[in-house]
C-alpha cells in the first residue's frame, strides 16, 4: 500500500462546474505524481477535494464504513431468502476475521484505502509547508490547513474504535500505526491513548485554523470552494468530532461542553419531517455527497419492496427496533412508511440512500446534530440526561406519553439501555451503533448471534505485518 503513494487529482474543480456539490462529489478522474500538483491554489484545492471525492469510495465511506460492513458486524439486516433463514452460527461467521474469506478481505480493502486517504492527507500538509504561499486568497490556505488536519482526525479516530481496545478497559494496548509524514517508512503500532492525544491535536490545531469560517450552511455562487460547508469538515463538524472523541475517552465534562457548544451556535435545528429530506441533511454537520449514488449504490438499496439482495430488514426486525409493539413507535419519523423506511409485505428498506429528492439526494451522512443531544445525555446528570434523551424522541414523533421518566430507579444502567435503544433506531444504516455496543463493551445486543460478544477489537492485515508496513 505504501510503496507508491500518488495524490488524487479531482479535474472538476478546474472547469467550473455550477454547483459545488458536483465538484465535491466527482469521482477522481486520475492520479498524478504529488510533485508536479501543488504549484497553485487551484491544486491545492482540487487535491482537498480529492479527498473527500475519494471518501466515497466503496472500500471506505461510500459504503463498508457507513451503511455495509460496519452495520453487518452489529446483525443489522436480513438480506436472505425468507425460506433459508441463517443460522446464528452462520451469521456468527463475520466475526472470524482471520479466517472468513468475507471479512478478511472487508478489513484489508477498509484499511488499505483508509491510509491512502490518510497519505493524500499527509502530502496536501507536506506541500502546505513547503508551498503554501502560492495559495494567495485570503483565509484560504488556514481554510485547507484546518480541514485537511481534522479528515485525517476523522480517518484515525474511526481506524481506532476499529482497531483499536475497548478504551474503557485497555487504553494503554498497542493499536493502528500514525503516519503524519509522506513517506513509506515502517511505522511501530501506537497506544491508544498516545493516537488520542495526537487526533485531538489536530483537531484542536483545526477549530483554531476554521476559526474565522461562516459556516453559514448555504452555497456562495461567487466562490463554490468555500459554499455548501455541510459537505466539509467546517469548525462545527471538527466541534462535534471533538465531542465524540472526548465521550470516548471518558472526559464527558469536555464532550459535553462541545456538545452543547455545537448545539447552542450550530444554527440547525433536529428534523421533524424526513419524507423529502431522507438522510435528515436538515440537521447534518458534516456529509459527503455522492455523484451518482442511486445507479452506484443499486446493489444496495432500490426502491421497491420486492428485494433479492438488497440490505433489507424484515417487518418483524423493523418493529423490534422502533417498539411498535409497545406502542411507542408508531409515528416515529424514523420508522414509518414513506418516511425512514419504506414498508412492504415482507420486508422493510431504509430510504436514506435512495437519493429520491432533487434537494437532498446523495447525500451520505456522517455527523448529525442528533449526535450532539446524545453526548450530552450520556456526559451530564442522570436527571438532566433524559431531557434530552425526549427531545429527541419527541421531535422524532414519539409521543410524550412515552417519555423516559427520571425516577429512583433510572439508573446509569438504565441511561445507556436507553441510549441503546435510540442509537440503533436513529443511526440506522449509518453506521455508528458498533461503536456504541464496543465503547460500552456489550455483552450482547438485539440479533447477537453468540453468547457473548468478544470480537469488538479487529486484528491487523497479515499484509501489512508481512509486507513490513507496521512493527509492533
Amino acid at each position: 500500500m505504501m510503496k507508491k503513494i500518488l495524490i488524487v487529482w479531482s479535474w472538476m474543480m478546474l472547469i467550473g462546474l455550477a454547483a459545488c456539490s458536483d465538484w465535491v462529489d466527482v469521482n477522481p478522474k486520475t492520479e498524478v505524481e504529488a510533485d508536479d500538483f501543488f504549484r497553485t491554489e487551484d491544486g491545492f484545492k482540487s487535491a482537498l477535494i480529492g479527498v473527500y471525492a475519494r471518501m466515497t469510495n466503496t472500500e471506505t465511506y461510500g459504503a463498508d464504513m457507513t451503511f455495509a460492513y460496519i452495520e453487518q458486524l452489529a446483525q443489522r439486516y436480513d438480506n436472505y431468502s425468507a425460506s433459508n433463514a441463517p443460522t446464528d452460527e452462520e451469521r456468527a461467521k463475520i466475526y472470524d476475521y482471520s479466517n472468513d474469506v468475507s471479512s478478511k478481505g472487508k478489513l484489508e480493502s477498509i484499511w488499505e484505502n483508509m491510509y491512502k486517504n490518510i497519505a493524500n492527507i499527509n502530502n496536501l500538509l507536506k506541500n502546505l509547508g513547503t508551498n503554501g504561499d502560492v495559495i494567495v486568497t485570503e483565509g484560504y490556505r488556514d481554510l485547507i490547513e484546518g480541514e485537511a488536519l481534522a479528515l485525517r482526525a476523522f480517518h484515525y479516530f474511526d481506524l481506532l474504535r476499529l482497531w483499536g481496545p475497548v478504551y474503557s478497559l485497555n487504553p494503554t494496548v498497542k493499536s493502528v500505526p500514525w503516519r503524519d509524514q509522506f513517506t513509506s517508512e515502517k511505522v511501530p503500532l501506537m497506544a491508544a491513548n498516545e493516537l488520542v492525544e495526537k487526533i485531538l491535536g489536530d483537531l484542536t490545531t483545526a477549530e483554531r485554523l476554521l476559526k474565522n469560517d461562516q459556516a453559514d450552511w448555504g452555497r456562495n455562487a461567487n466562490e463554490l470552494f468555500i459554499g455548501d460547508r455541510k459537505h466539509r469538515m467546517n469548525k462545527y463538524a471538527v466541534k462535534a468530532l471533538l465531542a465524540r472523541v472526548y465521550l470516548y475517552i471518558g472526559n464527558k465534562e469536555k464532550a459535553a461542553e462541545y456538545a452543547r457548544e455545537v448545539i447552542d451556535g450550530c444554527g440547525l435545528k433536529l428534523a421533524r419531517d424526513n419524507r423529502s429530506d431522507v438522510s435528515m441533511f436538515e440537521e447534518t454537520l458534516f456529509a459527503l455527497g455522492m455523484y451518482n449514488m442511486e445507479e452506484k449504490l443499486s446493489s444496495y438499496w432500490k426502491n421497491s419492496t420486492t428485494l433479492n439482495s438488497e440490505l433489507w430488514i424484515s417487518p418483524a426486525n423493523a418493529r423490534t427496533v422502533f417498539e411498535i409493539n409497545e406502542g411507542i413507535g408508531l409515528n416515529d419519523i424514523r420508522y414509518r412508511n414513506n418516511y425512514g423506511f419504506l414498508h412492504g409485505l415482507n420486508s422493510v428498506i431504509s430510504r436514506k440512500y435512495l437519493g429520491e429528492d432533487t434537494q437532498y439526494k446523495e447525500k451520505v451522512p456522517l455527523i448529525r446534530l442528533v449526535e450532539m443531544y446524545y453526548i450530552l445525555a450520556e456526559s451530564v446528570s442522570l436527571e438532566e440526561s433524559v431531557t434530552y434523551i425526549n427531545t429527541v424522541r419527541n421531535t422524532r414523533g414519539i409521543s410524550r406519553s412515552h417519555d423516559i421518566q427520571f425516577t429512583s430507579d433510572y439508573t446509569d444502567a438504565s441511561r445507556v439501555a436507553a441510549l441503546e435503544k435510540e442509537y440503533q433506531k436513529e443511526f440506522f444504516a449509518e453506521g455508528q451503533f458498533f461503536y456504541f455496543l464496543k465503547r460500552h463493551n456489550r455483552a450482547t445486543f438485539y440479533r447477537c448471534p453468540v453468547d457473548v460478544m468478544r470480537y469488538y477489537v479487529l486484528p491487523i492485515p497479515n499484509d501489512e505485518v508481512e509486507y513490513g508496513n507496521v512493527t509492533e
